[in-house]
């Protein structure tokens, strides 16, 4: 409860204390319910916590993150009402706001309760969670409910752990980090598209197609790309994301390439690049995450509908095409 100790200590309140935390672990217990949860006081605050499976797949894990944010967002709602009630019957405000720290991992059991890595690093990602607000482990949970709306990517550094990379929502984006306490990585990303030529100089390119399941831009057709590692180059990120995604090896043409923007309503702005490559060998693609891959003829490729790209793709390569013969 942010705002508790220096509130606890007026007179009006200091006497009802005991009711208004009673009131507010009963709404805990009311939205994480026993036995799937349980529940541990904490002063000011508490622990949360529920047994999972050991191994889960990722969309497992974004729709347990899912139902967590929705229980979140009740208790948030019960807080809010539990605070106004407490000021007219006490006759003294209760302005208080809830900051939550949420992580996935292992932990010890010791005397009833637990201990271990994943404690303490919830417990400091809370105590960062202000003035209130949700901070999410971004390596617990890599993906975010497609009604998860305002969080930002940051890096933040941890007394005495690693640096976490963390989901924050906006009003702890908000506020002022000390430089020591949070790490800038902005997040670039990098894309090629492939060509491949044929006898007789002629050129085919690869268009795929993404899932129609996927969060982002279902069903259009892009070329093959995604974030940029710490330390990697634009020319090994475009490698490997083909190496990885596809199953091929590519030459990237570096001289040959333009700026994008991915720009999402509510997404903070990623800028990008993309290049022209070159097909190397003759391995066929292969992928999982899309649903249609083929190469096309450069006439066929400027037949297709604009609005079947991703952004402003198909006149990208367009462009770069005409460099490419020029």
């Amino acid at each position: 409860m942010r705002g508790f100790s220096r509130w606890s200590e007026a007179n009006e309140v200091f006497v009802n204390l005991r009711g208004f935390i009673d009131g507010f672990m009963t709404i805990l217990r009311t939205r994480f319910k026993a036995p799937t949860f349980e529940i541990r006081s904490r002063g000011d605050g508490a622990l949360i916590y529920r047994r999972i499976e050991a191994e889960m797949s990722r969309a497992e894990v974004t729709r347990l993150l899912a139902r967590t944010l929705t229980a979140v967002r009740q208790v948030e709602a019960d807080f809010r009402r539990h605070c106004r009630e407490f000021g007219r019957r006490v006759g003294h405000g209760a302005d208080l706001s809830l900051g939550w720290g949420i992580v996935r991992g292992r932990v010890i059991a010791v005397d009833d309760d637990l201990a271990g890595h994943n404690v303490n690093k919830c417990a400091r990602l809370c105590n960062q969670a202000r003035p209130y607000g949700i901070i999410l482990d971004r390596d617990d949970f890599p993906d975010l409910p497609r009604d998860a709306r305002g969080f930002v990517q940051q890096d933040r550094i941890l007394d005495g752990m690693d640096v976490a990379r963390v989901w924050v929502t906006s009003e702890i984006a908000s506020q002022f980090v000390p430089r020591e306490r949070l790490r800038e990585t902005p997040e670039v990303h990098v894309a090629g598209t492939c060509l491949a030529q044929g006898p007789g100089g002629t050129i085919t390119l690869l268009v795929a197609r993404r899932s129609p399941h996927r969060r982002l831009f279902p069903g259009l057709l892009e070329g093959c790309g995604g974030q940029l590692r710490r330390s990697e180059t634009f020319a090994d990120g475009v490698r490997r994301h083909f190496r990885t995604e596809l199953g091929l090896d590519v030459e990237v043409l570096e001289d040959l390439h333009v700026f994008y923007a991915i720009r999402e309503p509510g997404e903070p702005v990623i800028p990008g690049i993309r290049f022209l490559c070159r097909r190397i060998g003759t391995n066929e693609p292969v992928s999982s995450n899309h649903s249609e891959l083929r190469w096309v003829t450069v006439q066929e490729f400027a037949n297709l509908p604009g609005e079947d790209f991703v952004g402003n793709l198909k006149q990208e390569v367009i462009d770069l095409l005409q460099r490419y013969h020029a």
